[in-house]
């Protein structure tokens, strides 16, 4: 139960940072963007297909949809330079987190 937690977090927080991403105007700062984008797309695209194997896909679509309105909320209340700190930020506990799943024992 506790890895399906961990797991549905992590995917959420890289759904957000690639949501988050999409709505970043200013060309430099998109450019600042991209390590934690790569990262978020590679990692949470593994993790959403095991996600999708081993706890179905009520899980795995629902970790593409929660970010989205909190993306957008963000990308509106937010200037490009703190949307971008949060973009860090949510890919830091992202990457926290997948850590944390990567090391549950694996299933028989």
């Amino acid at each position: 139960m506790w890895e399906a937690v961990v797991y549905g977090i992590t995917l959420v927080l890289f759904g957000f940072v690639l949501l988050a991403a999409f709505w970043v105007k200013h060309d430099m700062l998109l450019l600042i963007c991209i390590p934690p984008v790569f990262f978020a797309a590679i990692v949470g695209f593994i993790m959403w297909i095991y996600t999708f194997d081993t706890f179905g896909a009520v899980e795995a679509v629902a970790a593409v949809i929660l970010p989205l309105p909190a993306a957008r909320l963000l990308a509106r209340r937010y200037s490009g330079r703190d949307l971008v700190i949060t973009i860090y930020l949510a890919w830091t506990l992202g990457m926290v987190c997948a850590l944390l799943a990567f090391s549950f024992p694996d299933r028989v």
